[in-house]
């Protein structure tokens, strides 16, 4: 039993399902101990990354951050097409508008992201 096979670069390597089935002990610990990661193909084709939990953990804050970013993007983007459908609002009654749709989208974003955990949370392992 060798070491897995082609290399991509220093700090990854590809390997076959096959060879990830029969070594994964190995290639846990060149992820764990070593940093690398591991692409897993199937067929010549990437399939999935065996990655650090460390890595997997700034990924997944780098997931929220853009979540995050694009959920704020969304409601500047609603506060001025409410702002430019309702001109003859003041800008009291505007901003109160405004905020009431925010709050239901920020509650809509909390929903799907409650679903989506719930959806990965029930995938196999």
């Amino acid at each position: 039993m060798g070491q897995p096979s082609r290399r991509v670069d220093t700090m990854s390597k590809t390997v076959t399902a096959h060879e990830a089935q029969n070594q994964f002990s190995i290639l846990l610990d060149d992820v764990s101990d070593g940093g690398e990661e591991v692409i897993v193909e199937r067929h010549g084709s990437p399939r999935a990354v065996l990655i650090s939990y460390d890595v997997y953990q700034q990924v997944q804050e780098l997931r929220e951050k853009q979540h995050r970013a694009e959920a704020v993007e969304e409601l500047r983007a609603l506060q001025e097409e409410i702002s430019a459908r309702n001109q003859d609002l003041t800008e009291e009654e505007s901003i109160a508008l405004a905020i009431e749709v925010s709050d239901e989208i920020i509650k809509d974003i909390m929903a799907r992201d409650r679903a989506n955990a719930k959806h990965e949370a029930g995938r196999p392992g």
